[in-house]
């Protein structure tokens, strides 16, 4: 028998009775449970709901089997529907990242913390989404640096980007003789990637064009792919950007 922490990612029917409950805990990263006769239980289970499980380990890999649980903390409710799909987004986003068992109490803490601070947020979710992918890629140790100018080395706002995510001012992009390796982005998106370190202060004021929302979108996945070798698709975040048509 074991105690952990964990917050309930996904809930898939399993048989006329039971789930398998995927789980993102405290301390052993993304286990899969299985929740024998819960189906016909009248309380059910709630994706987003943190709580403390009391679990029978498996005999090999496989599924643990699910005891009892208390419910800790419902990160189940929101103000909004974009908002349920920024959590959904998030969630997703992390349940794809392969994290070692040390890793797991900072992945824990970081899914804890931006689904409590989106139950906070009626407008513009994806902006935090966007700001827990910056803290994803620390955890991952390729820290993303949008402050600086890759070329010149100076303060800005990100004009340009290449292959690698790397960024570029206004001048050095009119200077380089290599247009063809940078994407560019639009005045609104480069402000609005500058400002995510500390975006809570802006969520009211910023404003977002579907067009801005893709760009950036795109910025961040290309990021991943030139540091991690993986293509990253989030069907979440499909509709999360819905909203921004």
């Amino acid at each position: 028998m074991m105690r952990i922490l964990g917050i309930v990612t996904g809930i898939f029917p399993f048989s006329e009775s039971s789930q398998i409950l995927k789980i993102i805990s405290q301390d052993r990263a993304q286990i899969s449970v299985i929740a024998k006769g819960w189906r016909k239980k009248q309380e059910p289970l709630l994706r987003f709901a943190e709580y403390e499980f009391n679990l029978y380990e498996p005999k090999e890999e496989g599924l643990y089997i699910l005891k009892e649980l208390s419910l800790l903390q419902n990160y189940a409710q929101y103000p909004s529907t974009s908002t349920w799909a920024a959590a959904e987004a998030g969630a997703e986003l992390i349940s794809k990242i392969i994290m070692a068992s040390s890793d797991a109490p900072s992945y824990y803490e970081l899914l804890r913390n931006y689904l409590g601070y989106l139950q906070t947020i009626d407008k513009n979710a994806i902006l935090i989404f966007w700001r827990l992918f910056m803290r994803i890629f620390k955890l991952l140790g390729i820290d993303l640096n949008i402050s600086k100018c890759s070329l010149c080395h100076t303060e800005c706002v990100a004009f340009a980007y290449n292959a690698a995510s790397d960024i570029v001012c206004e001048s050095c992009y009119k200077e380089t003789a290599n247009k063809d390796n940078y994407h560019s982005l639009s005045q609104n998106a480069g402000k609005i990637l500058s400002l995510l370190p500390f975006i809570g202060y802006h969520l009211q004021e910023t404003e977002l064009s579907f067009n801005d929302v893709e760009e950036l979108n795109r910025f961040f996945f290309a990021y991943y792919y030139a540091h991690q070798k993986q293509t990253l698709k989030l069907k979440s975040l499909s509709v999360l950007g819905q909203f921004y048509y």
